[in-house]
């Protein structure tokens, strides 16, 4: 197990070696450190793009600032790397403009908080939502991604990264668990605490006649789905679906992107988002799908979510 974990890191390696170039790598974690300390110390998150959800704004400030965080990275990357001929190149602007517009009208979209139920306790109204909240991504980007993978991919295998390649499937496990420690000893700050976990079955006791584990579970199973999507466009279209167009410099802009989007977490979640990003992005361009990416990434959110729970029941005296 742990000997594929090695082969996993010598793949990240080996990318690196293939991949590193001092300004490009500089000026993105410039953009990124910019953004992080932006946010934490002014409240970007809270005042503007928090805040566009209730005046109505969201639906389009969401993809226009991921739209300018992702070329931000990309364009600049590619001069610098002295491979001006993608900016010449349509297919570059089309396909990563339709990917971040499409993931950032899914986060931007808030119209469905305003549906009514008139046959519902407030509180299933308000479950109903949040599975809605959850599972929108289907409609907003995986349906899109098929339609895009169907009329500009179809000769490249699989969903960009959804495939019947599960190679190194051990490795990515055995990461998990070098990293489970971690992140039990996360679940004792106060940080933690606050955010985790997402869903908090004492507010939705008996909703919709469901016991406590069947409420928690519906929810837990839309909250793994999100992540599959999540996953699915990052590392998947944003790095697979754009290794024609950017080769190994589809990387870069992703993380970029990738950082931003968890301007509303904890510091600590954000910061670890670029260095969790990246390797998941070189181990997609290297072994050409995103199933690990996707085991992880859902393992460690279940991890968060049960800490989150333990943290609640099971308090200390």
């Amino acid at each position: 197990m742990f000997k594929e974990l090695t082969s996993l890191l010598n793949e990240v390696w080996k990318f690196i070696k293939s991949d590193f170039h001092l300004s490009s790598y500089l000026f993105t974690f410039f953009i990124v450190g910019v953004a992080v300390y932006f946010n934490y110390s002014w409240g970007f998150y809270s005042k503007v793009l928090l805040n566009s959800y209730f005046d109505g704004t969201s639906v389009w400030i969401f993809p226009v600032f991921y739209v300018i965080v992702y070329f931000s990275v990309a364009i600049p990357v590619v001069i610098l790397r002295k491979d001006v001929a993608v900016l010449r190149t349509p297919g570059f602007y089309f396909k990563s403009l339709f990917i971040i517009v499409i993931y950032g009208l899914s986060i931007g979209y808030y119209g469905y908080h305003q549906w009514q139920f008139p046959s519902l306790f407030d509180d299933e109204s308000k479950f109903v939502l949040r599975l809605v909240s959850q599972l929108k991504s289907l409609v907003f980007y995986f349906v899109p991604l098929v339609l895009l993978k169907l009329v500009v991919d179809r000769k490249t295998k699989g969903l960009y990264g959804l495939s019947l390649n599960t190679s190194y499937f051990k490795g990515y496990f055995s990461f998990f668990l070098l990293l489970l420690p971690f992140l039990i000893l996360a679940s004792y700050s106060a940080d933690f605490q606050n955010a985790y976990p997402q869903f908090k079955p004492w507010l939705y006791e008996g909703v919709l006649g469901l016991e406590t584990w069947e409420s928690t579970a519906l929810f837990e199973i839309s909250y793994v789905i999100d992540f599959v999507m999540t996953e699915l466009l990052f590392r998947g279209a944003l790095v697979i679906g754009m290794v024609g167009i950017l080769g190994r410099g589809a990387v870069l802009p992703m993380v970029a992107l990738y950082v931003v989007i968890h301007l509303g977490k904890p510091p600590v979640e954000a910061i670890s988002s670029l260095f969790g990003g990246y390797i998941l992005g070189a181990l997609a361009y290297q072994i050409r799908h995103i199933w690990g990416g996707v085991f992880v990434h859902v393992f460690i959110a279940l991890t968060m979510e049960i800490m989150g729970l333990f943290q609640y029941y099971v308090p200390d005296k």
